[in-house]
């Protein structure tokens, strides 16, 4: 047994006693706390324990950590001959670009010469019951008398589901029921025509939307959805049915059909339109409708009275 402050083997795992050169540095607590250390070790000895303090081992190393890299892990006998799945994304995929800072820049991976570009798949047809699929009566809705008239519902259909049955017309019992169309869009596409619902004025008359009438109502301001952009095809459409080269000498063509109420209520018909303005760079789109029924809508109470208040 060695002696006290002798030499030996200790859990630092060297040949000296580094708590012996300590003394007399540091304040009295450290001076105290090295003599207690020393009591503590003199003990362990005497009782021949020391020896059986365990140092403490290194953490052995997880057998995936040793394995990761030794082979393929899989074990699956029905899918040890199946090439592993690769999970890298294809050449044109646009990802985020991490450059200028900016989150949200977005570049374009290029494609090796010769690789075929992938063609784009249509999307599918409308449902044969859907407004984008059935046709309205063009001759019919052109008719002037019909501009300003208030359509008020019936049948126990909405105002909008309302107008949607009299554009789809009756089926051959006589009954009048709506295609299936989006209640939430102001923008209705038929296979014939383009119909626009339009909120002139809020349920307390105030001008609460920016749909404004200019020029003793020959024409208005009408703003597309936020999402719209100049090459939406909706957005395409209306600007092509609605330009000066839409007219085709006798030919009737597809109209863009304007509805319009306070909100709440019964929509009147505003007649069609044709482009006066577009500003593509405005957010959402502005377009300036020519009112091409605006004779109709001056002499209409039910229309005066949406647009003007009380």
């Amino acid at each position: 047994m060695s002696p006290p402050g002798s030499s030996t083997v200790g859990e630092g795992g060297g040949g000296r006693d580094d708590d012996d050169d300590d003394e007399g540095r540091g304040t009295a607590y450290e001076e105290l706390r090295r003599e207690n250390m020393r009591r503590n070790r003199d003990r362990m000895e005497k009782l021949g324990v020391r020896s059986l303090v365990p140092k403490s081992p290194k953490k052995a190393k997880r057998k995936w950590e040793r394995a990761r890299h030794e082979g393929p892990v899989r074990q699956s006998a029905r899918l040890r001959h199946v090439p592993p799945v690769t999970y890298e994304l294809p050449r044109d995929y646009l990802e985020y670009d991490g450059e200028g800072g900016r989150r949200g820049k977005r570049r374009v991976v290029p494609r090796p010469p010769g690789e075929a570009k992938k063609v784009k798949v249509a999307p599918p047809p409308p449902s044969p019951d859907s407004c984008r699929a059935l046709a309205i009566d063009k001759a019919g809705w052109s008719d002037p008398n019909l501009v300003g008239t208030l359509l008020t519902p019936t049948n126990g259909l909405g105002p909008k589901a309302f107008v949607m049955a009299r554009l789809k017309g009756p089926d051959g019992a006589g009954r009048l029921s709506p295609p299936r169309f989006s209640k939430y869009s102001g923008i209705q596409e038929w296979a014939n025509a383009v119909c626009l619902f339009v909120n002139v004025s809020s349920k307390g008359g105030q001008l609460a939307y920016n749909n404004l009438f200019l020029d003793d109502y020959g024409r208005m301001t009408w703003f597309a959805q936020r999402f719209h952009v100049e090459e939406t095809p909706v957005v395409q459409r209306l600007i092509r049915l609605t330009s000066a080269k839409a007219e085709k000498g006798d030919e009737v063509p597809d109209p863009v059909l304007l509805f319009c109420r306070r909100e709440g209520e019964p929509y009147v018909f505003g007649g069609k339109l044709s482009l006066s303005e577009f500003d593509p760079d405005a957010r959402p789109l502005k377009f300036v409708w020519t009112l091409v029924g605006a004779d109709g809508l001056r002499a209409s109470e039910e229309f005066l009275e949406i647009v003007e208040g009380n």
